[in-house]
């Protein structure tokens, strides 16, 4: 008896090892598969334009194996190349394997690789790349196809003028041409994913933080709020109420996680004597910790992941983090049909006027509210106005709200 249970033990042992030498084995296979990618375009430099999504990405138009037709891309430094499976009608990909990935809120979901022979952008033709397969849970995006990550940008220097939205890129540091008052700042590689990440220290703190430098987060600093409550830092914050939005793999309708604001004092950038102030974080239970879009388009940036370093020149005056801001997002609901209050963060003006949580949204501004598409052309316009006017229905009665808005802290 003693030997049988013996036996099945050791049976059981082996088949934990072979399934844990298989995920390491399929791990590694993954990470050669993403990093496979050649430029074969012969250049100095080149100038790629860019727009923004609905949800506040940077867009790029991609050529994929020879299309005339330019599909739209989010360039995103925090993540891997991935194509949107919701978008494969139009851009139609051979399959070539699986991977385990890791979604924005730390959640791993399996997913299939495919397979890219050739890709353009702008004037650089690059061969043999791969892609993960997700979908893509954003509203107002379904003309995007993908994101071009660290398995593209990671062979090339590139260099984002907000202000002119432009992106040119380079293959050395040296070809480019940078002010006098330029900031540099150190950068660590991960050598499987090739993230890219900064160590800082938030005010009088004596111990450093890590941050990923991730364009694909139009966040200011984003942080897991365990993270910033240890160091017993007594800062300013707000809770913000409501449903958050999903992000890469998630399929659940309801993300289950305590999101607030605080505004951080200061950071400082390790080996670096640039210090930024007054910086607003983004902060939940199940946060990744980035340095988002928020804050770069406050410079002219330069990222290179040959030379380990980021390079900020600002746009004349000190930079201001600070956002003004109504107090409430919305949220575009398949099945209803409808445009509700997604979230409200309190002590702004949405809060203080008691805008409800979930009631349908009727009209902002100057757009009223009928279906997906006039909700996408208030999403993709580019009005900015210090008044927002809000119209919604609760109980069967239209209600009418004139919001002005203040600066996220005070």
């Amino acid at each position: 008896m003693l030997k049988k249970i013996l036996l099945g033990i050791g049976v059981l042992l082996l088949l934990v090892v072979i399934l844990i030498a298989g995920v390491i084995y399929n791990t590694i296979s993954q990470f050669k598969k993403l990093d496979q990618g050649e430029l074969v375009t012969q250049f100095v430099t080149d100038t790629i334009p860019f727009t923004y999504s609905a949800s506040g990405h940077i867009i790029i138009p991609v050529k994929i194996n020879g299309s005339k037709k330019a599909y739209s891309f989010i360039l995103d430094s925090g993540a891997s190349n991935f194509v949107f499976s919701n978008t494969q009608a139009g851009c139609k990909l051979e399959s070539s394997g699986f991977a385990i990935s890791m979604g924005s809120k730390e959640n791993g979901f399996l997913t299939k690789i495919r397979k890219i022979n050739a890709l353009q952008i702008g004037g650089l033709e690059f061969v043999n790349l791969n892609a993960k397969e997700t979908e893509m849970n954003f509203d107002c995006m379904e003309e995007v196809y993908g994101l071009m990550g660290t398995g593209l940008m990671r062979h090339l220097v590139w260099q984002l003028d907000f202000d002119k939205q432009v992106i040119i890129v380079a293959k050395r540091l040296d070809e480019l041409k940078f002010q006098d008052d330029k900031i540099e700042i150190p950068l660590y590689e991960n050598k499987y994913g090739h993230h890219l990440s900064t160590h800082v220290k938030f005010g009088k703190q004596e111990k450093a933080k890590e941050l990923m430098i991730d364009l694909g987060s139009n966040s200011t600093l984003s942080l897991k709020e365990s993270s910033l409550l240890m160091d017993s830092l007594n800062l300013k914050s707000k809770r913000i109420n409501g449903m958050a939005s999903r992000g890469l793999g998630e399929h659940v309708k309801e993300i289950t996680s305590v999101y607030r604001y605080y505004l951080l004092d200061s950071l400082l950038f390790n080996n670096s004597p640039y210090l930024a102030k007054n910086i607003p974080i983004g902060t939940s239970t199940n946060s990744l910790n980035l340095l988002g879009l928020g804050f770069f388009e406050k410079f002219k940036t330069t990222i290179s992941w040959k030379d380990k370093i980021l390079i900020l020149e600002p746009y004349g005056s000190i930079p201001d983090f600070i956002w003004k801001t109504s107090g409430f997002s919305t949220k575009y609901d398949k099945e209803m049909n409808k445009v509700l209050i997604g979230t409200v963060t309190e002590n702004t003006p949405a809060s203080r006027m008691k805008i409800p949580l979930h009631a349908e949204v009727v009209s902002i501004d100057k757009f009223s509210f009928s279906d997906a598409a006039s909700y996408c052309n208030y999403r993709n316009s580019t009005l900015v106005n210090d008044t927002t006017h809000l119209k919604i229905r609760v109980d069967g009665l239209i209600k009418e709200y004139q919001l002005i808005k203040e600066s996220i802290f005070n």
